[in-house]
């Protein structure tokens, strides 16, 4: 049985991706941020996790791991033009969390 870690997996792709993974007979560890998440497949195990904070604790995490699929929900719904520097700066953060955590 495979372990993946599964960042972002309360909602949308993450969501639907942390499923087929369970109904496949993985192990999944998702994490959420802000919107706590629960699920009733005995493979889905979720926990709290913001990859933009300065110390993260990853002890939930299996001795191994097979797979680590990184899908932060992020997005700036108005038109481009109405997109302030600071938020293109804030999405790129959370897109380059990942590499500061050797995963």
């Amino acid at each position: 049985m495979a372990n993946y870690l599964l960042i972002g997996a309360s909602s949308g792709i993450g969501k639907q991706l942390a499923h087929q993974l369970a109904q496949a007979g993985s192990n999944v560890y998702g994490t959420y941020c802000k919107n706590e998440t629960t699920s009733d497949h005995p493979n889905i195990k979720y926990f709290q996790l913001n990859v933009l904070d300065d110390i993260i604790s990853l002890d939930f995490l299996p001795e191994i791991l097979d797979g680590v699929i990184y899908c932060p929900g992020s997005i700036q719904l108005r038109p481009f033009e109405r997109i302030k520097p600071i938020d293109f700066a804030n999405d790129y953060k959370l897109l380059a969390a990942l590499r500061f955590y050797n995963l």
